[in-house]
């Protein structure tokens, strides 16, 4: 089904989308890359206090201009992942141009709104939209204490997401598909490159008012009380955080173990479902409930890691260890076996749900200082966010897999002890028995029989013979 247009403005797709619902969604999706993220990173070429409190004070700046979109003003913010914004135009209902029209018009003056504030607070504001149309599954995801997320998942989504992360040139793009669905005219080919006309862009952004975001850009630019970030050491394990008790003067650092496990083939799958219709769009809602809850689990109750966010098909959570000094290699051990542990709850996932999805798990793990804290608005509406080199290195590992598997980023592997990098580096990703015998953990099925008949250790003494 598709949203009604009427509910949609009032009420925004984030505040009614209730658990075990889900709708398919046709409309645009905008995504928006902030270019500037990665040089704000590091100071100097480290990742110091002082290079994080700037880059969360920039990602701040912008989340708060951003957030004006959840009111509904002629779009929904859908989702923050660092220094990426997703928001989707599903109004009006039923006419691709005007969607995608709307889409433009807001992307025009989120970079006008990003320049303004930018400018105000010295900060730079390169920023790239990309945009792709067509019909998406919609639902939210979360139980218990689990924080929700909204996700939308399917081609359009992940296009979007696509043209913005492979790209390195500012200003607004379209897909092939939102090519052939925006209105005649919209688009200019020169040497064989299709480009939006700026005739259109800046009619599209005349049209449509977005008078929150203008209002909050406005008040963000002159509002130069920016928040002190203060970073302490969690207690861990990591899963006792809570991020509804973090903010700037409360946030968290230390050096963590970034994980990105995506559902490779996930986004054919959610196609295919949608054309097939209702029964097999029940199918792929219930197999991401599924997926979604248990590697959460495996990564907060058996690993005592954090879940950042789900985003889209991919879990985004970090791992540590160390009480009182970061342990690198530790926490880089620990990553892989519980992408290990993935592996195997992947698979139970598959067999309880009885499905033969043509889908896999690919995880990319990288390792790095890493600030925890909340943005934005105060209070629920603000958005959990883990920054770091660290997080972009898993991201970009996790994307370098050609279908299922793991990867880790250069730091991780040059500080994993050698069974961890000849096994974990690139490759298959095992099973976690496998793992755990590789690795001779406490509850490997191993050590477990060695512990029960110490005569069965390769290295033991030769029994004694006994003396008739």
């Amino acid at each position: 089904m598709a949203l009604d247009s009427a509910v949609l403005s009032k009420r925004g797709l984030l505040s009614r989308m209730p658990l075990r619902e889900a709708f398919v969604v046709e409309g645009a999706h905008l995504y928006g890359q902030l270019f500037d993220f990665e040089d704000l990173v590091t100071e100097r070429g480290q990742e110091t206090e002082t290079a994080h409190r700037r880059l969360l004070r920039f990602l701040n700046m912008h989340y708060r201009v951003w957030d004006s979109l959840v009111d509904g003003d002629d779009g929904d913010r859908i989702d923050y992942h660092g220094a990426r914004l997703h928001a989707v135009v599903a109004s009006p209902v039923g006419n691709p141009a005007a969607q995608i029209e709307r889409a433009v018009a807001l992307a025009r003056k989120l970079t006008e709104a990003a320049r303004k504030v930018g400018d105000a607070h010295g900060f730079p504001s390169r920023i790239r939209f990309g945009i792709d149309h067509g019909k998406c599954l919609a639902m939210t995801t979360g139980r218990g204490t689990h924080e929700k997320d909204t996700l939308f998942l399917g081609r359009p989504a992940n296009h979007a997401a696509k043209l913005v992360a492979f790209g390195v040139e500012q200003g607004i793009f379209l897909t092939e598909t939102a090519q052939k669905r925006v209105a005649a005219g919209a688009i200019r080919k020169h040497a064989g490159i299709a480009t939006l006309d700026e005739a259109y862009v800046e009619t599209a952004a005349r049209k449509y008012a977005f008078d929150s975001l203008d209002r909050t850009a406005s008040a963000v630019a002159s509002d130069f009380s920016e928040p002190m970030f203060r970073f302490k050491r969690p207690t861990l394990p990591l899963s006792s955080v809570k991020f509804s008790e973090l903010s700037a003067a409360n946030s968290i650092r230390m050096g963590m173990a970034s994980i990105f496990a995506d559902i490779d083939g996930f986004t054919n799958f959610v196609d295919q479902s949608i054309q097939r219709g209702s029964e097999a769009i029940r199918e792929a809602v219930k197999i991401v409930h599924v997926i979604r809850e248990e590697l959460n689990s495996v990564l907060k109750d058996d690993f005592g890691g954090k879940r950042v966010r789900f985003i889209g098909d991919c879990i985004h959570g970090c791992v540590a260890e160390g009480e009182r000094d970061d342990d690198a290699a530790g926490s880089v051990r620990q990553a892989a076996l519980c992408a290990s542990a993935m592996r195997s709850s992947f698979d139970l996932c598959l067999e309880v749900v009885q499905s033969n999805a043509a889908i896999d798990l690919a995880v990319g793990i990288e390792y790095g200082p890493t600030p925890m804290t909340r943005l934005g608005h105060r209070g629920e509406d603000s958005v959990r966010c883990a920054a770091s080199r660290a997080t972009i290195g898993a991201e970009r590992a996790q994307q370098a897999i050609e279908h299922g598997g793991i990867r880790l980023g250069a730091v991780a592997a040059g500080i994993a002890d050698p069974t961890v990098r000849k096994h974990f580096t690139s490759g298959r990703l095992m099973s976690f028995d496998s793992a755990s015998d590789l690795l001779m953990t406490a509850q490997a099925p191993a050590v477990q029989i060695l512990r029960s008949e110490p005569a069965a250790r390769s290295h033991a003494s030769p029994a004694k013979p006994t003396r008739g």
